[in-house]
């Protein structure tokens, strides 16, 4: 990840800008702005949004401290945590920001998230065809464990799970 992106959480008046760029990366299986705002209401969720710094220079409205909000949405993760287990719900990187190391940065910080509420194992699943996303999560500890089969049109989704804590 580029050191001109912040993790941050997402504020619920980005959930618009969010749902608007889930349906450019998912298309008919993207969540709607009506859903995203259910999960944002739901105990045991956060939702965390990757944004590029805004601008460069010395202008005052870009200082240090501005809002979560400020700078371009370049990617998004929403988990879920309940017990010893967690959920990656979603997680996505605008197609401008791909290869660029968001998608893992997002992904560690939302580990991170899950394994301070206690959470031993974390699930996720991803459309088998979803070649750099299967490297990811591999290349993070992820195992399948199991398929859902057509459950992406005309695709797979892989189960995979990983421990989080020793």
């Amino acid at each position: 990840m580029t050191s001109e992106t912040t993790i941050a959480e997402l504020p619920w008046w980005d959930l618009a800008e969010v749902a608007a760029h889930d349906a450019e990366v998912f298309g008919p299986t993207a969540w709607t702005l009506r859903y995203y705002w259910s999960v944002k209401a739901q105990n045991g969720t956060v939702m965390l949004a990757a944004r590029t710094e805004p601008g460069t220079g010395n202008d005052a409205d870009q200082a240090v401290g501005t809002s979560a909000s400020a700078g371009e949405l370049v990617g998004w993760i929403v988990m879920s945590a309940a017990g010893g287990e967690a959920d990656v719900m979603t997680i996505a990187t605008t197609e401008a920001a791909r290869g660029k190391g968001i998608g893992r940065a997002l992904l560690l910080a939302g580990l991170d998230w899950a394994r301070e509420r206690g959470a031993e194992v974390v699930h996720l699943e991803v459309d088998e065809r979803n070649f750099a996303a299967l490297a990811l999560y591999s290349s993070l500890g992820f195992e399948e464990w199991g398929r859902r089969p057509d459950y992406y049109p005309g695709a797979a989704a892989v189960l995979m799970r990983a421990r989080v804590q020793d």
